[in-house]
């Protein structure tokens, strides 16, 4: 397969997109484990909130959909004593 300059570049150009994409991602996994640690939580409780936060500012009602899980859960655990 013969390939053109101008697809070359456009592999070239996604090639590079990747590994600047990769680096941002590996450097938002730094800052999470950061901002876990000052908040003496553990990444993947930090992870989550934020996706709660982004689907709510998304779409909304997703904190009251998690109170409604909670709610139910707590319900089918009874009090604890």
């Amino acid at each position: 397969m013969e390939i053109s300059k101008k697809a070359r570049e456009a592999i070239e150009d996604i090639i590079n997109r990747r590994a600047k994409i990769a680096s941002m991602q590996e450097q938002l996994k730094e800052d999470v484990k950061a901002v876990a640690e000052h908040l003496d939580i553990k990444p993947g409780k930090l992870n989550k909130i934020i996706g709660l936060v982004e689907k709510e500012r998304q779409s909304g009602e997703v904190v009251e959909e998690e109170r409604d899980t909670l709610d139910t859960v707590e319900s089918l655990v009874g009090e604890r004593e």
